[in-house]
């Protein structure tokens, strides 16, 4: 499950809103389905016969709808929901966060100790045992780890992990004018299972683990939107095959997760260094000398471009078999390390249809299995109303905490006047939009974080729809209608903004439409383009634009740096602050909350920043929380409507006993 990063979507993607699914038995709980706390969560809320007693039986395919075609599962390189939530089944982690408990437990891992660090006056070192130096040439430092008490004059160190300096059982002290600082919670040691293995057979160890650390060290490795995370770790260590080490530079509240959720690459596929490579260059079809010595650029592009960022590799339940435009195929693993968490299924495709109705259609005409954008005009009405459907497919909906968004381009002229921005919000009449394309229903987003986490702060509301209030702001601003064109300027430069949004998206095209109308009324010319969605992230991640929808899948609590430091918000990265957010305050908060390890005290933190961003910055127009709207093959059973996106698990799906080409067991 996503835990640190946010990720990508088209807002079609999130789904529209939705009504309890007509049909369904009065008995059906929607406050489970739309709960916002752990626990656990029902089965087959929404399907017609959700209280037959069925036996789950193994084997079978599903066909699941793809939203948009990622360029590649590689997630260092490629920041796509979509990818994230098919590398659920086609890969694994170190640490998973469960469904329904929401708590971080081993996979990868048998399990991993954490410890802290003590940082040493220049010249303490030798009075230690048990000191070591880490860091990268001119970041080294000398430390001690281990869990760490205050005692006396100073603080006593105990070791923890295995292969730590400090002789195990024994007890460092270290007076207070040895120390320059202590960092809580900074080392983490992972013991990983011994006896996995890679989809093409190759063991799985700690060098894979450390490989894929180091690659964000790589400057030529196109992992901008995520570096972020990965340049906290000061230092790694591979102890042995199979206990890798991390050590931060300070505290860091999502310490666990970057590694633990961390895109692992199988290393003798994507390091040119490593013995096993076998050194081909699939892009020139050429062999590498024996001695020949890599450049940085060299290897980063070896991961850019590799070939496995779409052959898929990985160490998932099930592997990958097929990759084309329309179709990701992947069939059940036999050597997958946990069998017994290996899901029911023995097939899974990913099928690309970009246009919403065609993937209705295909839905009805029995080529999909699951689709998770059924559109407000055919969840009211016939579409799922028709015998076609209800005779095979049944309807429901779950709420994750994806919201919609508008996010305007600071760095442009015309746009970089957060009073212009707040007119832009005031124009448009979100209550309005909502019921008449949501049937009234769904949360309105003011901030970043996940409305159902703890750092969301409920307490601001969102702007209010005043049309005149917008007229007002502009003309104070300096915009108004000089030469009587219709069109509102300023230095003799109309207002025009360009709107962009993901060809094929329809909750896209509606909301530029009615936000195009909205900003006619103001003297505002809005131009609607579409783009296929490479070309769109393109131009997002390049700062060409004026306006972007999209939408962002955050995890329960996210880290607001990707989307609001300053580090991050200049013009030639290609960061997810592609709105050019650059303000002290806001840095200020983002780096007081990263290292406050009390969830409370940073909840509070990120609340105010929450606040701020509302209303200093407005960098984006906040859109809605709402439930994805789905459509299920009745023959499938299993399904569970979780919080934490994609809101769902395909290796729970079954088909019941006695299905045709299912079985009792795993094996046949």
């Amino acid at each position: 499950m996503p835990m640190n990063c946010l990720r990508l979507a088209s807002l079609a993607a999130c789904g529209l809103l939705l009504a309890a699914p007509a049909g369904a038995a009065t008995s059906a709980d929607p406050g489970a389905v739309a709960k916002t706390g752990p626990g656990p969560v029902p089965v087959d809320v929404f399907h017609p016969d959700r209280d037959s007693a069925l036996t789950p039986a193994y084997g079978g395919r599903v066909v699941v709808h793809l939203s948009s075609m990622p360029e590649g599962l590689n997630r260092a390189i490629e920041n796509s929901a979509v990818s994230n939530w098919m590398l659920y089944e086609l890969h694994d982690r170190l640490v998973l966060q469960d469904w329904e408990t929401w708590e971080l437990e081993p996979s990868l891992c048998e399990r991993w100790d954490t410890e802290d660090q003590i940082v040493l006056v220049e010249g303490a070192a030798a009075r230690h045992p048990g000191a070591a130096r880490i860091g990268p040439e001119g970041k080294e430092r000398a430390i001690l780890f281990g869990r760490v008490t205050e005692s006396g004059d100073g603080y006593d160190v105990a070791p923890l992990s295995k292969g730590n300096p400090i002789s195990a059982g024994a007890k460092v002290h270290v007076p207070q004018a040895d120390v320059a600082s202590v960092e809580y919670g900074t080392v983490f040691t992972f013991y990983l299972l011994d006896d996995v293995h890679w989809h093409d057979g190759h063991p799985f160890d700690a060098d894979d683990v450390f490989y894929s650390w180091d690659i964000y060290n790589n400057p030529e490795v196109d992992c901008d939107e995520i570096r972020f995370s990965f340049d906290k770790i000061l230092a790694a260590e591979v102890v042995d095959k199979t206990t890798i080490r991390f050590f931060y530079a300070i505290q860091y509240f999502k310490a666990l997760e970057v590694p633990g959720d961390m895109c692992i690459l199988p290393r003798h596929l994507y390091d040119l260094t490593d013995p096993d490579n076998k050194k081909f260059d699939a892009a020139t079809h050429s062999h590498y000398a024996s001695d020949h010595q890599f450049t940085t650029a060299e290897l980063g592009d070896y991961v850019n471009d590799n070939p496995h960022n779409t052959a898929w590799v990985g160490l998932g339940p099930y592997k990958l078999t097929k990759w084309d435009s329309k179709f990701v195929e992947a069939e059940r693993f036999s050597d997958y390390h946990a069998p017994e968490k290996g899901g029911y299924l023995d097939r899974i495709a990913w099928r690309h249809i970009q246009n919403d109705d065609s993937a209705f259609l295909a839905l009805v005409n029995g080529e999909l299995d699951f689709f998770a954008r059924v559109r407000s005009e055919d969840y009211f009405g016939e579409g799922t109303a028709s015998e076609a459907f209800t005779g095979s497919f049944y309807k429901g909906y779950f709420f994750t905490g994806t919201y919609g968004y508008v996010g305007w381009n600071t760095l442009r002229p015309h746009l970089k006047d957060v009073a212009v921005r707040k007119a832009l919000c005031h124009a448009f009449n979100w209550e309005e939009y909502l019921q008449s394309n949501y049937h009234g229903l769904g949360h309105r987003v003011s901030g970043p974080q996940n409305y159902f986490g703890v750092g969301y702060n409920h307490d601001v509301k969102p702007l209010s729809y005043d049309f005149d209030l917008a007229e007002e702001m502009l003309a104070e601003a300096g915009w108004y209608d000089r030469d009587g064109d219709g069109v509102i300027d300023k230095d003799g430069v109309p207002l025009e903004i360009e709107f962009l949004y993901p060809s094929g998206n329809k909750a896209s095209e509606t909301l530029g439409l009615t936000l195009q109308e909205a900003h006619e009324k103001l003297g505002i010319k809005l131009e609607m383009r579409n783009l296929e969605w490479s070309s769109f992230l393109e131009r997002m991640l390049e700062r060409s634009f004026d306006a972007v929808n999209l939408a962002w899948v955050p995890p329960l609590e996210s880290d607001p740096e990707q989307l609001w430091h300053s580090r991050w918000g200049k013009p030639e990265l290609k960061s997810s602050n592609m709105c050019g957010v650059m303000d002290d305050y806001v840095d200020e908060l983002i780096e007081k909350g990263q290292k406050e390890l009390d969830e409370e005290k940073r909840a509070a933190l990120w609340r105010e920043l929450h606040r701020y961003i509302h209303d200093e910055v407005q960098p984006y127009m906040f859109g809605v929380n709402t439930p994805r709207k789905f459509a299920m093959n009745r023959t499938l059973r299993g399904f569970q409507a979780f919080k934490i996106a994609p809101g769902y698990s395909i290796r729970r799906w079954y088909y019941p006993a006695g299905t045709p080409g299912t079985r009792a067991g795993v094996a046949e």
